[in-house]
């Protein structure tokens, strides 16, 4: 993504709407806040209880049936609950991960494993469509496009009126669905990140202590994107201050970063353990030239450590260490 599009990201942020034209008619789209959220939650309790009211099922209720029937059974409720431990025990463990080749592995191992929990939660959804608790998620989510699209860049007058809008038809607030996710799409959380890492940006890092010098609001009062902005603009600022040997390939990688810094404890230790005068045969199992030098082993006498490791296989001894430094 450009650098135009993440300034028109961080002005969208900054003002809490977004601007859309439909042909030729221009209409907004409020950012929400966390009061925004307890309302859904309202909505959502007063459409389940009226669902439950004449007579619908929840989706416990389905669950327990479809057990009794075969379709949907402990085992495979076990599976879901199996591989969500796998998914976050990878995640849990990156910080003690200090080789980059290792790390690169584990997140391939994170998106897989992602997407096996996901495949196994959607054939769940689609057994439980039509429960009470479905039907009231369908409300509040109408109830939350209603009201964030607005006529005006003060967000005073709502697109349509109440009336208006649940006389509308369902391919109109369809329409009005995927524009909204189309929107939503820019201010996802990798998208925030990216944000706090451009250079034009760094330029804030030292108003994000507070929210009152940075959005000139109270926190309490912050839109959900602002809240992950100033949260990640901490967090890389911390990064980028407190670590001096960040590789130039990853600089612009918020993932890597994060995986960088969360490590650094980890890697410490490792250089640690080749900074000793004793001679041994420890070696870095399975380190990659990359990981030697990103590791800070400095080139010796013409020779880098990642030439020298090339030539005895990919990872160095102690004693190779030892050698090549002359002790």
């Amino acid at each position: 993504m450009e650098i135009s599009k993440y300034r028109k990201i961080f002005k969208e942020i900054s003002q809490g709407f977004s601007c859309f034209f439909v042909n030729e008619d221009r209409f907004y789209i409020k950012h929400q806040s966390t009061s925004d959220l307890v309302d859904f939650d309202d909505v959502f309790k007063m459409h389940f209880d009226k669902a439950k009211s004449k007579g619908l099922e929840t989706e416990e209720e389905i669950l327990e049936a479809l057990n009794r029937e075969g379709v949907w059974t402990e085992k495979d409720q076990a599976e879901i609950d199996s591989q969500t431990f796998y998914l976050e025990s990878l995640i849990k463990n990156k910080k003690n991960i200090v080789l980059s080749s290792a790390m690169d592995q584990v997140n391939k191992q994170i998106k897989e494993a992602q997407v096996k929990v996901d495949e196994l939660k959607l054939k769940k959804s689609k057994l439980i469509s039509n429960s009470a608790d479905r039907y009231a998620m369908n409300r509040a989510n109408d109830f939350y496009i209603y009201n964030s699209f607005y006529k005006d860049s003060g967000l005073k007058e709502k697109l349509h009126t109440e009336e208006e809008f649940n006389y509308l038809d369902n391919e109109e607030i369809s329409k009005m669905i995927k524009l909204y996710n189309k929107f939503h799409e820019d201010f996802s959380e990798k998208n925030i990140q990216l944000l706090s890492i451009q250079d034009f940006y760094k330029i804030y890092y030292s108003f994000s202590e507070r929210s009152t010098d940075f959005f000139g609001k109270p926190v309490v009062e912050l839109t959900n994107f602002q809240l992950n902005l100033i949260l990640y603009t901490k967090i890389f600022k911390n990064i980028f201050e407190n670590h001096d040997d960040i590789p130039d390939r990853i600089k612009n990688d918020p993932e890597a970063l994060l995986d960088f810094s969360n490590s650094s404890e980890a890697r410490e230790e490792m250089k640690k353990k080749f900074d000793t005068n004793t001679a041994g045969g420890s070696t870095i199992v399975g380190a990659t030239s990359q990981d030697l030098d990103e590791l800070g082993m400095a080139p010796t006498e013409g020779k880098t450590l990642s030439e020298a490791a090339k030539e005895k296989g990919g990872s160095l001894s102690m004693k190779d260490l030892m050698d090549l430094s002359g002790a």
